[in-house]
């Protein structure tokens, strides 16, 4: 796991699938955000089937709606990329874009040792 090689322990892995919805995209974020073993949130989108915009909305509600407390690390690539990011960098949130896998494990491990 890219976690591990970078320094980190994950805590926890959840694919929400290529069809979700904000709604769902929300869910997850709850269950994530009520984990006492994670420490920061790493997400990873890369797909032509599932809209990175869906996924920065979910984002972006569940931090307004259940108030994430986690640090986050997104990392998106596939349809609506750059109106996901542009979306992510308008929110008002302290949200990591994170531009590969590897920078967004990276960031991910660096935030989850400041938070310990």
């Amino acid at each position: 796991d890219i976690i591990q090689l970078k320094g980190g322990s994950p805590a926890n892995f959840l694919d929400v699938g290529s069809e979700a919805n904000e709604k769902q995209v929300q869910k997850a974020f709850e269950l994530l955000n009520s984990d006492e073993k994670v420490l920061a949130i790493l997400v990873n989108i890369f797909g032509g089937i599932m809209r990175c915009d869906v996924i920065a909305n979910g984002i972006i509600n569940a931090a307004q709606e259940i108030g994430i407390t986690k640090p986050l690390v997104v990392r998106l690539q596939g349809t609506n990329v750059e109106e996901a990011k542009k979306l992510i960098e308008g929110c008002g949130f302290r949200i990591i874009l994170a531009e590969d896998l590897e920078d967004a494990a990276e960031k991910a491990v660096v935030v989850e040792g400041i938070v310990k």
